[in-house]
């Protein structure tokens, strides 16, 4: 699980542990990656937290072959990490367009490439990609990280049908803000 040393890929994580997976907690903060992993680890569960720069193909790679020594061959993976980029259009710099995209979008891509052979060889797998409700509704002056959910489903799309015949599912799930009080 990317970006699981907080927020909602700590979440899934901690669901995923409860019900028996061995957990990967991949995170770019070592400390909070490793406080997670810890926390599963002290109520019986199998974790590892490998700190993961999702920006970084390197890093990714890296990770994905630390996992299959650890756990063997990936079976799930959740694309969690990401990160909130929001301005006015014309007021965005092109350093923050890049960032936003290096993680929200290029970094699944690096993930996805990373575990796909696992799971080819495997002949069975599953993909989620967190999106979020911005893949459908646009509010103004919270631009780009949009147009980089946009982009996450349609790589959603095509990788679940270029992987479906091979018993690989592909699929995002898209979390918004809670309405309760």
């Amino acid at each position: 699980v990317t970006g699981a040393g907080q927020g909602i890929g700590e979440a899934i994580a901690t669901a995923f542990a409860r019900e028996g997976a061995r957990v990967v907690v991949a995170e770019l903060n070592p400390s909070t990656g490793e406080a997670v992993a810890a926390r599963l680890r002290a109520a019986g569960h199998e974790a590892v937290a490998i700190p993961t720069d999702v920006a970084d193909r390197a890093a990714v790679e890296a990770m994905a072959e630390a996992a299959e020594r650890a756990f063997g061959p990936a079976d799930i993976l959740v694309n969690s990490a990401g990160i909130n980029v929001a301005h006015e259009p014309l007021e965005l710099t092109d350093e923050d367009w890049r960032r936003c995209f290096a993680v929200d979008l290029d970094g699944v891509w690096h993930c996805c490439r990373a575990v796909l052979p696992q799971m080819l060889r495997a002949g069975r797998g599953s993909i989620v990609n967190i999106a979020s409700v911005h893949s459908f509704t646009i509010i103004p002056h919270f631009f780009p990280y949009p147009v980089a959910k946009h982009a996450l489903l349609g790589l959603t799309r095509v990788l679940g049908i270029e992987y479906a015949d091979r018993g690989i599912r592909v699929n995002a799930i898209a979390p918004g803000v809670s309405s309760r009080s």
